[in-house]
């Protein structure tokens, strides 16, 4: 894989991964289904070793496996526990609700693994382990799991750190209106979290509330981290989804909009009008952002009832582009996959979606007795334009269904992304330039080997957002702006459909 680099500032400016991240190409999701994501692209690798219901993984920066946590512990990539890492050893209790594992700050080698426990519990633990220790086969480090929250949901979350060294750590609490962000860094987690009373009141949740959205239903940060999107019930028996503002800085979260229902737009055959459809929906299986935030997707079950006994899933997507009041009414469904009967499939209150390494949305099927996986080739989903179907990924013969997609973080501390722009390693000239550079009021970006660009997204030496724009094509080049932006050095980041194609650096006098 050849790597690019951007540096600013004699390294004030640290690059962070967009999304073609080496350390999210590792996807394990029940037994024989592992897809591999390296250089960005989707392979099938077989796999007689069978994880549990829940699992996560993380790959080295290069696209290594690493780790592999399940329920039965932390394993190192040759699938043998680590020392000390069994279930047993670290206190777990047999079901798990979530697992999410981070590479520890200023620590090579490090990994920390969070896990959240069932609805039985409501607790939140940690675990460090050393892959250097044990000579090289991996070692827990201290003894056991730290608990560092009671009361906590499944919901869990980490993103970067506005420094682009740090983690901040998002958990919610049951019962409650309330995050809880916990600062991650090279000493550890912080013991007191950044408290946002913000959005809807989660639960309280019951010891049996097997299909809750509530505690089940997923939360995903946006690739940026300056966004987030939580499942919750919004009625006993219709559940949505909700959208944040993150403060990467401060690590407070605050109120987007928690209007995301079950509904869809449809054209009406015989007056032609565009009409919004309410849905039945009794649990969100899923939720994620588009890596360029133009899109949130949500995927819906309804667990009450089938007039033809199957039950499928539907993916709902929002244009985040609208003013916030707008963004519900621009609700666009898609069919997923079949449930099959109650209780629909092995695994109901695993995710269900999840955009990968390459960009792409993928979507698990739910079946019992043979899972699929399906992947959608291009968005967004449209309502009058061509026909998006779903790409069948074939996993291999298989008498098992599928468990819930695991957690990633989209960004890491220490990592490096799949850049262009800039001087590549084998001495090509870079894909986009700025012209000329510095600029005064307006340039121009040239771009090669590449497609037209469709979005610009614009940061300080200080890796700060400070903006996002569509961008404007001029024939081969991209029209570049000043605009409200003071003299100085910044990073320009280049989309096309939600993927980044590239960035450079800009000056302005």
């Amino acid at each position: 894989m050849v790597v690019r680099h951007l540096v600013l500032c004699a390294g004030l400016f640290v690059s962070a991964s967009l999304f073609g991240q080496a350390r999210n190409y590792n996807v394990l999701f029940g037994s024989n289904y592992w897809l591999n994501l390296y250089n960005e692209v989707a392979t099938v690798i077989p796999c007689t070793w069978s994880i549990t219901k829940r699992s996560a993984s993380i790959s080295e920066p290069d696209g290594a496996l690493s780790l592999v946590v399940d329920e039965t512990g932390i394993h190192n990539a040759n699938f043998d526990l680590v020392q000390g890492g069994s279930a047993q050893d670290l206190g777990w209790p047999a079901e798990l609700a979530s697992l999410l594992i981070l590479p520890k700050p200023g620590a090579p080698q490090h990994y920390v693994v969070f896990v959240n426990t069932t609805e039985a519990t409501k607790q939140a633990g940690l675990v460090e382990v050393d892959m250097s220790a044990n000579g090289g086969a991996g070692a827990v480090v201290g003894a056991g799991t730290t608990w560092y929250m009671t009361g906590c949901t499944g919901k869990l979350a980490a993103t970067l750190h506005a420094n682009n060294t740090d983690y901040w750590l998002l958990q919610h609490a049951d019962g409650s209106d309330a995050f809880q962000a916990y600062l991650f860094n090279a000493s550890g987690l912080a013991q007191t979290p950044v408290i946002s009373n913000t959005g809807p009141v989660i639960g309280p949740t019951g010891i049996l509330a097997k299909f809750s959205t509530d505690y089940h239903g997923d939360m995903r940060f946006s690739v940026m981290g300056d966004q987030l999107i939580m499942a919750y019930a919004h009625t006993p028996d219709t559940a949505a989804a909700t959208l944040f503002w993150f403060d990467p800085a401060s690590g407070t979260v605050s109120l987007r909009t928690d209007a995301l229902l079950p509904a869809t737009r449809v054209i009406d055959i015989f007056t032609g009008d565009t009409l919004l459809v309410r849905m039945r929906a009794n649990f969100v299986c899923g939720v994620d952002l588009e890596p360029s935030s133009n899109h949130a997707y949500m995927c819906l079950l309804d667990t009450t009832r089938s007039d033809s006994g199957y039950n499928k899933s539907v993916v709902i997507q929002y244009d985040l582009g609208l003013p916030d009041p707008e963004i519900a009414r621009s609700a666009l469904g898609k069919d997923g996959s079949s449930a099959g009967l109650s209780p629909w499939g092995e695994d109901t209150t695993g995710n269900n979606l999840l955009f990968g390494a390459d960009g792409k949305l993928y979507l698990r099927g739910l079946y019992t007795g043979g899972g699929s996986l399906l992947r959608l080739p291009e968005l967004p989903i449209t309502l009058a334009g061509p026909t998006i179907n779903w790409e069948y990924i074939y996993m291999g013969s298989s008498n098992f269904g599928t468990w819930g997609l695991p957690l990633f973080c989209k960004r890491y501390h220490d990592s490096e992304p799949a850049w262009l722009g800039l001087r590549e390693e084998d001495g090509r000239d870079p894909v986009f330039r700025a012209v000329p550079n510095p600029i005064g009021a307006q340039g121009a970006l040239v771009w090669g080997n590449s497609p037209p660009p469709d979005h610009l997204i614009w940061r300080d030496a200080m890796g700060r957002l400070v903006r996002s724009e569509p961008a404007l094509n001029n024939g081969p080049t991209t029209v570049l702006v000043r605009k409200e932006l003071p003299a100085g050095l910044y990073a320009l980041e280049v989309f096309r459909k939600g993927r980044p194609l590239g960035s450079t650096r800009v000056i302005f006098e």
